[in-house]
């Protein structure tokens, strides 16, 4: 019994360590509020290829902005207020999460790095869902669920 309680103390320190380390509440701190971080080019994964990422291996999904079937009423405008239709539309990497706050740059492993400026369901907590336009239903089906390591780069 001593030991299963042991073992659970350490299971939840893990964990708690875990969200800390992910936190970016620091990085934001510096950043004005309600303010997004300047957009990352289409094209920014060539960078990254090679290089090992500092992260968490999370689920990674894609999703269409602009269909209204895989978002909201309001299909083209994310959680941020910004309309994301327009963005992806310009070349944005534009992605959705709810482990960090909005504005956060995240480096997905494989892709590139991506805005955070929408929200997933909450049964996906720590899951990252790329924005694809509303043409490209196909392409998003074919992405299917990955599994990348996940970075907070700001």
């Amino acid at each position: 019994m001593k030991n299963r309680s042991i073992l659970l103390a350490i299971g939840i320190a893990v964990v708690v360590l875990s969200f800390q380390l992910e936190n970016p509440v620091m990085t934001q701190a510096s950043r004005a509020a309600g303010t997004v971080p300047r957009f990352i080019a289409a094209n920014s994964g060539a960078a990254l290829e090679g290089v090992r990422l500092a992260g968490i291996v999370r689920e990674v999904t894609a999703y269409n902005v602009g269909v209204r079937e895989q978002t909201s009423e309001n299909a083209c405008i994310g959680a941020s207020g910004q309309d994301l239709c327009r963005l992806v539309r310009e070349g944005r990497n534009v992605c959705a999460a709810n482990f960090v706050a909005l504005g956060t740059v995240l480096r997905i492993e494989k892709y590139g790095e991506c805005v955070v400026l929408d929200r997933l369901h909450r049964r996906f907590p720590h899951r990252v869902d790329i924005a694809m336009n509303e043409e490209a239903v196909e392409d998003a089906r074919a992405f299917g669920l990955k599994r990348r390591v996940v970075g907070v780069k700001y």
